[in-house]
């Protein structure tokens, strides 16, 4: 095929135990002449690095790095690797062994077609309440609108972030994610909806990723997991009572005006952008969620309250003038960022509707 590399497995590893080595370890035994692993552990534990070490060989790089947040771990990943697809595997997690040792022959099947933009197979999920397989309804279809429709009809975890990608597609997305003034935890479902504007999955009759929950099994431990991403992010923890308002809003905007994908007629980017803002909106006003005990839970609940009230009648930039405000409530620079951005989305939204109006 002319590719030594098809597949790049990318493990970001912090976790320290026997049972996160042992993931690493049998990852690691995937290797061959068209996959490689590349671990990245930025746990500081001289312990692990010496056992990782010994894992070490052709078309397997063990990095030693030092303590880094998230996402300048699974940078340095992307942009180390070599494949056509990347698959990342988080270290609580496991891949199925005969799925990847199948995934060069599959990969090759889908390579010249560009319409492709990665596999997609069943997935198992753990939690402490049991075990379920799910998989993600018509995401292989050539139908924008269905894709969208299949990803937004599951209501589970995403493990849809869990399945093998075009390596530039995933790059793309990340360094666009990257440049966000606000990291927000509902952007996975972002880069989804980026994935899926970008084209189809290919899919196949496997199970492929094995998602162990953790954190996000119920509301309260993922609302205490999402207070992390505001306190990283400098936001008052209120704003936790928005946060699927916000998801609304950026991901509508970016359906309809992001460059990644610039081939999607109009009309379509409208209706996926509907479709997006109609469901979280509906997340938003049927799923209360906690201010944790902020000194802005009053002015938070009262613009809830007027948000959930002026349903059909709000526009992009009235979204984004009442988001930025209240981000501007505990800190100005956040509130000046954020309108400053998504401000300049909006723009280039209005800029490429007169642009096709005149044409």
């Amino acid at each position: 095929m002319g590719l030594s590399v098809q597949l790049s497995i990318l493990i970001p590893t912090y976790r320290q135990g026997l049972g996160v080595c042992s993931r690493i370890m049998q990852a690691c035994s995937w290797v061959g002449q068209d996959i490689e692993v590349i671990v990245r552990d930025n746990s500081g534990s001289a312990e692990k690095r010496d056992l990782l070490a010994r894992f070490r060989g052709k078309n397997c790089n063990i990095i030693a790095a030092e303590p880094c947040d998230a996402l300048t771990n699974f940078a340095e990943l992307l942009r180390l690797a070599k494949g056509e697809f990347v698959l990342q595997l988080a270290d609580d997690d496991f891949c199925f062994d005969r799925a990847i040792l199948a995934m060069p022959e599959i990969l090759a099947q889908a390579l010249d077609d560009r319409s492709i933009i990665g596999v997609t197979g069943a997935f198992a999920i753990e939690s402490s309440q049991g075990s379920a397989v799910v998989a993600y309804p018509d995401v292989d279809s050539p139908d924008l609108s269905k894709r969208i429709g299949g990803y937004l009809g599951y209501g589970g975890v995403n493990v849809l972030m869990y399945a093998p990608l075009r390596r530039a597609l995933a790059q793309r997305v990340f360094d666009f994610m990257s440049s966000m003034p606000t990291y927000f935890s509902f952007h996975d479902q972002i880069q989804c909806l980026l994935y899926l504007m970008s084209g189809k999955f290919f899919r196949i009759n496997r199970l492929i990723y094995g998602y162990d929950v953790g954190p996000w099994e119920n509301s309260v431990s993922a609302e205490q997991r999402d207070m992390e991403f505001y306190r990283t992010s400098g936001l008052d923890p209120a704003i936790n009572k928005l946060h699927w308002f916000i998801c609304g809003f950026e991901g509508a905007a970016l359906a309809l005006n992001s460059d990644i994908f610039p081939d999607i007629p109009r009309p379509q980017r409208q209706q996926v952008a509907d479709r997006w803002f109609s469901q979280m909106f509906a997340r938003f006003a049927g799923q209360p969620r906690q201010a944790f005990g902020s000194a802005l839970t009053g002015e938070a609940e009262a613009l809830c309250a007027k948000l959930v009230a002026s349903t059909g009648q709000l526009s992009f930039d009235g979204m984004l003038a009442q988001i930025s405000g209240f981000m501007a409530l505990r800190s100005e620079e956040r509130g000046e960022r954020y309108f400053a951005f998504w401000n300049n989305v909006l723009k280039q939204t209005r800029a490429a509707a007169m642009q096709k109006a005149s044409a």
